[in-house]
């Protein structure tokens, strides 16, 4: 037998689904277990549903059943936490407009957390201190929250898997949906050292409204709001928008002079967000050791990493090429301005361009742009996954 409060916020999640609005916010002081006995018009007259909220209450207060409803999620070994439960995550409970329910595939881990949320469209050096940073925190231990995207999130939680860390990806879409489906693999592997977490149920599609509203539950987990790469209209800056009302620090790292990808994070900065310029620093004021000790990082977040030598056996052309690319994104255009004094014509260019990406000494981003490696060449394919 379903206890009656935890069916009642079953009840509610699946209902705001349906509506696209948060209806357990309106109720007010309204018995939220008695919700199933409410006739239409009462929850109606608190809750502000419209026609469509009206008929999508009916509709599922006819078929619903929570003990069905719950078996289903546990024939895929899936759980569901609800704010009636004790095991509701108490971070959770302390944000505006908490969601009724999650669906669970894994174990949440517990604090430390620290949410890292960015562009889909990033970098290479975006990507780099995205996963350079959820390896120094997964090192530490601290769980690694983020919505499972590509991008930012997708190099934040390969980062901390990498260190053996745990991570949480949650979702805009039912708990049973792989969106994108490119990351079919990482959402296996993030359930396994973690958690994937949904107020969706299953089948629920990923809609565009959806995202927004999850990235309350991002902020929520977390202690920390990090924003590494974002443009002015992001889905990056509502979660740091969600993080400040709920009381977290947000902090930035900072981008390029004018590149459109970072103008949102930067102005975070402009707007007093902490500056995450050195990863050891960050890692250490969020969750001090008592006994210091050196993390292994691949590179720091916000600067270039150390001048990496033109490793030798390089073709001529080739090492020349890869003498003028830097650590941040570099067009052709300029790549050749570099080597204007050293004979490579821009069909050699070119060439060079597209071998070294091929043994691993540089990346592409979205953008076309080119960014050395850090790893010289042991990274096997250049290619920024997008």
């Amino acid at each position: 037998m379903i206890a009656r409060d935890k069916a009642a916020y079953l009840f509610l999640s699946l209902l705001q689904a349906r509506v696209g609005a948060s209806v357990i916010s309106r109720l007010g002081d309204a018995d939220v277990a008695g919700v199933l006995e409410m006739s239409t018009g009462e929850v109606s007259s608190r809750a502000r549903l419209t026609e469509k909220g009206q008929r999508a209450f009916e509709d599922l207060k006819e078929s619903f059943d929570a003990e069905e409803t719950l078996g289903r999620l546990a024939e895929k070994g899936l759980r569901t936490i609800t704010l009636a439960d004790e095991d509701y995550p108490e971070k959770l409970v302390e944000i505006p407009d908490s969601p009724p329910a999650l669906f669970v595939n894994g174990g949440i881990p517990g604090d430390p957390a620290v949410a890292m949320v960015g562009s889909r469209k990033a970098s290479a050096t975006g990507v780099l201190a995205a996963r350079a940073l959820g390896r120094a925190l997964g090192e530490r231990g601290v769980c690694v929250v983020s919505g499972l995207a590509l991008g930012i999130d997708a190099a934040a939680h390969e980062g901390a898997l990498e260190a053996g860390g745990p991570t949480v990806g949650v979702l805009g879409c039912g708990i049973d949906v792989v969106y994108p489906k490119s990351n079919r693999g990482l959402f296996g592997r993030v359930a396994v050292g973690g958690a994937v977490v949904s107020e969706y149920y299953l089948g629920e599609a990923p809609l565009a409204w959806r995202f927004p509203a999850r990235n309350r539950i991002i902020a929520g987990l977390s202690d920390v709001v990090v924003v590494v790469e974002a443009p002015e209209k992001s889905g990056a800056l509502i979660t740091a928008r969600h993080a400040l009302d709920a009381g977290r620090d947000v902090w930035a790292v900072p981008g390029p002079f004018g590149f459109a990808e970072c103008r949102g994070s930067n102005a975070l900065l402009a707007d007093g967000a902490g500056v995450l310029w050195d990863i050891e620093r960050f890692v250490e004021a969020v969750v001090p050791e008592t006994a210091p000790r050196s993390l292994t990082l691949a590179r720091d977040a916000a600067g270039e990493p150390e001048a990496t030598p033109v490793p030798a056996g390089l073709p001529e052309k080739e090492a020349s090429v890869l003498a003028g690319i830097g650590f941040e994104p570099t067009g052709v255009d300029v790549v050749a301005q570099r080597l204007a004094g050293s004979r490579v014509e821009m069909g050699e260019l070119l060439s060079a361009l597209a071998l070294l990406e091929l043994k691993g000494y540089v990346t592409r981003d979205a953008g076309g742009a080119f960014v050395r490696n850090p790893d010289g060449g042991h990274s096997g394919s250049g290619r920024v996954a997008r």
